[in-house]
């Protein structure tokens, strides 16, 4: 049985880890991630708009239609056993009748490692989350709250392949499509010491 360099990589972090840890030289702490849209991967059938405003890149979603898409490695720093979590970033296209209206967020995914099929056959369920634009104002940054991707569904794993899209929400919808900012990635880490 061969080793392939990614399982060198993960054992060698893993023996970091180890080493860190029998020496008292780690403490735990909260990662958070942020991921922006223009770095999400856009389909070829079904890609949200990308729409520039000021210095951001944004992208307008069809609702239960457009989807983007990110290839997520296992952190190595991950504390064993814990959850992963996932926030989507959005705003809307800077029209002011926007206040107490609803977007819903959807992330799907699955997991793999080097030999594993991605035709879906490793997919768990939507992570959903409904979240309301609480301003007056246009183009006001907001963060859903967190959805848990649990330690379960990719423990032993390498990757875990999200996508992300925007579907019909429990409320009122906006009155245009959610304009994607980026995402937020967060989950509990070994740090190293610095005291």
């Amino acid at each position: 049985m061969s080793i392939t360099p990614q399982e060198n990589l993960m054992n060698l972090g893993d023996r970091i880890l180890w080493g860190m840890q029998e020496y008292k030289a780690t403490e735990q702490g909260t990662i958070t991630e942020s991921v922006p849209a223009e770095a999400l991967g856009r389909p070829n059938t079904n890609p949200p708009t990308v729409v520039d405003q000021a210095n951001l890149r944004l992208l307008a979603f069809t609702l239960n239609t457009d989807s983007v898409s990110i290839k997520m490695p296992v952190p190595w720093d991950l504390v064993s056993g814990e959850d992963i979590k996932l926030c989507a970033v959005w705003t809307n296209d800077g029209g002011v009748d926007d206040n107490t209206k609803d977007v819903k967020a959807q992330f799907d995914y699955q997991t793999a490692s080097e030999g594993d099929s991605v035709d879906g056959s490793h997919a768990n369920s939507p992570k959903t989350i409904n979240d309301t634009y609480t301003s007056a104002s246009g183009w006001i940054e907001h963060h859903t709250a967190y959805v848990t991707i649990a330690n379960a569904d990719f423990s032993g794993e390498a990757c875990i392949f999200i996508k992300i899209s925007f579907i019909t929400p429990d409320g009122v919808a906006l009155t245009c499509e959610p304009h994607l900012i980026g995402i937020c990635i967060q989950y509990l880490a070994h740090k190293v010491k610095t005291s």
